[in-house]
């Protein structure tokens, strides 16, 4: 993630929504009858939620192309398009270059004044599967509870049955984005929702920030692991709809916008026809006041074996000094890649799952630190209209 004068940050993802009294979430995005997308504002408590359908590039890769209602069904029916999914090949995944964040000149100098030069007490780090059990230290259950983890259904071969997964948690998987030239990738989880299909991540993982666009092509692949015979054991999931804040739409990369650097995605079935939180289970999403919480952080950062497998980390979070509103750890040394994983609450080494309280949205110089919005009540909205 770069040295003091200069922040890359990093390009990190998984998924939320919020509290037991939504019964009905009703889908957040349309087709005209023309076929263009239709991006929809919705008001929260401070700022709007902006959403489309997701971007397809051209074969050529040189132009986007757009849906007809009618096209949309049959894409919906086949699980996505082919011509996206065939791009994805395992060979362009093994590729695909971690996706770096915008950057701020002002908040990097910020940073890199304000950041501990010690590591944070207590703070493990390792492949996701040797983390020991989550230390729960100063926690606190005040806050609301959006939604709660479910896990995978039975699985046929290939699934969660038949796979020896230890500590991993298989909801955890890495976003492609690009192609034709520009693959690259972020790191991205499921919630558990009622349309059983939402992933969450980085908000600059699914949109460019200020003077951006929305990314294309994007495929979430729970459970990479580019070391295996079969590196992605539960099927390929291309996105369906793409959603964040119009704050980080218009702000984003700047020190106003990091605290909204938070997308979540509809997807299409796999290829055995399962839905994502079916296929591998959902977290649950939390929302409170708090900033210092326990937690279990996972993602593919590209200077741990080179992004190609899951890494943990686990310890304490805090109140940020130099974003407002976001939340760090310290001693994880997650680089790029490691954008829109989830930091996880009340992780359970049985089920593999647990809260998201946070995701992965920036690093500090010499990935000292890393840091992750603040979840609130814009969240669960986030989440409300997200889902669909």
């Amino acid at each position: 993630m770069g040295r003091t004068q200069r922040l890359r940050l990093a390009a990190m993802a998984a998924a939320v929504t919020v509290t037991a009294t939504v019964a009905v979430v009703p889908t957040a995005w349309g087709v005209t009858a023309t076929g263009a997308s239709v991006a929809r504002a919705a008001r929260t408590a401070d700022t709007g939620i902006v959403s489309t359908v997701a971007p397809v590039l051209k074969a050529d890769g040189g132009a986007r192309r757009t849906y007809s209602a009618q096209e949309m069904q049959r894409v919906d029916a086949e699980g996505g398009d082919p011509a996206v999914l065939e791009y994805w090949t395992e060979e362009r995944m093994a590729a695909a270059k971690p996706l770096d964040a915008p950057g701020d000149p002002a908040l990097v100098e910020k940073m890199a004044k304000g950041v501990a030069t010690e590591l944070m007490a207590g703070t493990t780090v390792g492949r996701a599967g040797d983390l020991p059990a989550t230390r729960l230290g100063d926690d606190t259950s005040a806050g609301t509870t959006v939604t709660r983890p479910v896990a995978p259904e039975k699985a046929s071969a290939g699934g969660a049955q038949t796979q020896s997964i230890n500590t991993f948690p298989i909801s955890t998987g890495k976003l492609f984005i690009g192609g034709y030239g520009s693959g690259s990738y972020c790191s991205a989880a499921t919630i558990n929702t009622r349309s059983k299909r939402v992933v969450i991540t980085a908000g600059h993982c699914v949109h460019e920030g200020r003077g951006g666009t929305w990314h294309s092509n994007l495929v979430f692949v729970p459970r990479y692991d580019g070391t295996a015979a079969d590196p992605t054991p539960y099927g390929t999931f291309q996105a369906r709809t793409l959603h964040t804040f119009k704050t980080w739409v218009q702000k984003g990369g700047t020190a106003q916008g990091w605290y909204r650097d938070v997308g979540m995605m509809t997807t299409f079935a796999n290829e055995a026809g399962q839905r994502v939180v079916p296929a591998v289970g959902g977290n649950g999403l939390k929302i409170d006041q708090y900033y210092r919480w326990p937690v279990k952080v996972f993602g593919y950062p590209s200077n741990r074996d080179y992004g190609e497998v899951m890494w943990g980390c686990q310890g304490m979070t805090r109140k940020s000094g130099v974003a407002a509103r976001t939340s760090l750890i310290s001693g994880c040394n997650f680089g790029t890649g490691s954008s829109g994983g989830p930091w996880v609450w009340h992780y359970s080494d049985r089920t593999r799952l647990g809260y998201v309280r946070g995701v992965t949205s920036y690093g500090t110089p010499q990935n000292r630190s890393i840091g992750a919005p603040h979840f609130d009540s814009a969240v669960h909205q986030l989440a409300v209209q997200t889902n669909g």
